[in-house]
C-alpha cells in the first residue's frame, strides 16, 4: 500500500512538473482557393437542327467544330473576429473555328458581419443556392439556372442584402428555425434581369428542421417579378437513401406561344411546377440519383413540334432568299422559348456513377440521362473523373442528344460533342 502511494504521488508529481498548456493555433484570417481548367471540345454539328441554323445562318456552313478553352475560378477573402469579406471570380477564354471570346465576371464579392452566433448579414454580390433539387430547382427563384448537362458548375450570384437568423431548441420534434430576408434592388449595371433600374425585388425563406427533415417555404416578388411561392424538404429515408422534392407556385407569369405559321400568342398565367428525387447509394458506392420534374413554364409535345414547324419554314424562305433579316427576326421571336435550358414540360433525370470500379484508386466512371417524357427524345452523357493527386483531376464526357427531327434534343446544335478537361485546384 506504502509503494502504491509513493508510485502515484511521484507521477502526480512529475505530471505536475511537465504538463504544458498548448496555445490554440492562430487562424490565418486570410484564404485563397480556386481551379484553372484546361478543356479541348469536340463537336460533331447537326446541320439541320434548328439550333445549328439558328446561331450559323450567317456563319461558314461545318459539319464539325473544334473549341479550347482555358478557365480561371478563383475565391479569397479574409475573416477577422465578426467581419468577413469573400471574393470570388470566372475568367474565361474560348476560341473555336468562328472565333475567340474572353469572359470575366465577378461571381461573389460581399461583405458578412456576424454580430451573434445566430444572426449573420450579408451585404453584396451573392450566390444563394435555394431548393434540394440537384439538376434543376423550380424553387430556386433567385437562383441562376443551373446546366443540367453540368449541375455542378459554379454559378454567378445577384447582389443584394440579406441576413439569416438562427434559432435552435432543444428537444422535441422541431429543433431549428431560420429566417433569410432578401432585398434585391436593380441598377443599371447589376440585377438587370431582374427588371428595370430603381426597382426592388423582396425574397424570403424560412427553413425548420424537424425530425431529421429539412423544410424551406419560400417566397420572391417584386414590381416587374410574378408573386412566387414555394416549398422544399430533404429527408433520409434511411442512412444511405436520400429524398428531396420542391413544389413552386407562381401567378401571372408571362407566357409566349408560337404556333406552325408564326403566330404568337402572349398571356399572363399561374403555373405550378415541381420536383422529386432520391439519391441512393449503395456499400459498393455506386450512386444513384433519380428527379422527375415538371417545368411549370414549358411547352407541352404539340406546342415544341409546331415551334420546330415554323423554325423549318422560316428558314426555307431564309434559303430564297438569303435575306438575313429573316433569320434576325426568328431569333428574336423564339428567345423566350431558348431562355430556358429546357423549355420541355416534362422531365426524367438519371445518374449513375461508380467510385473506384475494381479498386482503380480515385477512378470514378459515371454516367447520365436526361429525357422529355413528353417527346421522348433524350441526352446521353457518359463520362468518367481521375484525380491522379489531391489537386490535379482529368475528367471525359460525351453527350450525345437522340432523337427524331421536331422534338427537342434532335434539334440541338451538336449530333455529339466530347469533351476532355484538366484541372488543377489550388
Amino acid at each position: 500500500m506504502t509503494a502504491a502511494i509513493f508510485f502515484l504521488s511521484a507521477s502526480l508529481s512529475w505530471a505536475g512538473e511537465y504538463d504544458l498548456e498548448i496555445p490554440e493555433a492562430k487562424k490565418n484570417p486570410w484564404e485563397l482557393g480556386g481551379k484553372l481548367e484546361f478543356g479541348y471540345i469536340f463537336h460533331q454539328l447537326d446541320q439541320e437542327s434548328a439550333a445549328y441554323r439558328l446561331k450559323t445562318f450567317n456563319e461558314d456552313e461545318r459539319d464539325q467544330l473544334s473549341e479550347w478553352r482555358t478557365l480561371l475560378e478563383w475565391q479569397g477573402g479574409y475573416r477577422r473576429e465578426s467581419f468577413r469579406f469573400f471574393l470570388s471570380a470566372h475568367h474565361e477564354y474560348d476560341q473555336t473555328d468562328w472565333g475567340e471570346e474572353w469572359t470575366h465576371r465577378v461571381y461573389q464579392g460581399y461583405f458578412s458581419i456576424t454580430p451573434s452566433p445566430r444572426l449573420t448579414v450579408d451585404i453584396g454580390k451573392k450566390t444563394f443556392l435555394w431548393g434540394k433539387g440537384y439538376a434543376w430547382n423550380p424553387a430556386g427563384f433567385i437562383n441562376r439556372p443551373k446546366d443540367p448537362d453540368d449541375p455542378e458548375l459554379s454559378l454567378e450570384g445577384f447582389t443584394a442584402f440579406s441576413f439569416d437568423y438562427i434559432k435552435s431548441y432543444a428537444g422535441g420534434g422541431l429543433t431549428t428555425v431560420a429566417v433569410t430576408p432578401v432585398i434585391l434592388p436593380v441598377f443599371n449595371w447589376e440585377n438587370t434581369s431582374l427588371g428595370e433600374s430603381g426597382e426592388v425585388n423582396y425574397a424570403v425563406k424560412l427553413y425548420f428542421l424537424i425530425y431529421d427533415t429539412d423544410i424551406d417555404l419560400i417566397y420572391y416578388g417584386g414590381p416587374s417579378q410574378p408573386d412566387s411561392y414555394g416549398v422544399d424538404f430533404s429527408t433520409n429515408l434511411k442512412e444511405n437513401l436520400e429524398f428531396h422534392g420542391e413544389l413552386a407556385w407562381q401567378k401571372g407569369v408571362r407566357r409566349v406561344v408560337l404556333d406552325s405559321s408564326g403566330r404568337m400568342s402572349v398571356s399572363e398565367e399561374d403555373q405550378t411546377g415541381f420536383l422529386l428525387g432520391v439519391r441512393y447509394l449503395t456499400a459498393s458506392e455506386t450512386t444513384f440519383i433519380i428527379e422527375y420534374y415538371r417545368n411549370g413554364a414549358g411547352y407541352d409535345r404539340g406546342e415544341i413540334e409546331d415551334f420546330f414547324a415554323y423554325q423549318e419554314a422560316v428558314y426555307s424562305r431564309f434559303l430564297a432568299g438569303r435575306d438575313p433579316s429573316v433569320m434576325t427576326n426568328l431569333v428574336n421571336r423564339t428567345r423566350a422559348y431558348y431562355a430556358q435550358k429546357n423549355f420541355g414540360r416534362d422531365y426524367f433525370y438519371f445518374k449513375l456513377s461508380q467510385k473506384e470500379p475494381g479498386g482503380i484508386l480515385y477512378f470514378t466512371p459515371w454516367a447520365a440521362v436526361i429525357m422529355n417524357l413528353q417527346d421522348f427524345s433524350f441526352s446521353l452523357s457518359p463520362g468518367l473523373t481521375y484525380l491522379p493527386s489531391a489537386n490535379v483531376e482529368f475528367a471525359f464526357k460525351i453527350i450525345a442528344p437522340i432523337g427524331p427531327p421536331g422534338t427537342e434534343f434532335a434539334e440541338k446544335q451538336d449530333d455529339l460533342r466530347s469533351e476532355f478537361l484538366i484541372r488543377y485546384y489550388f
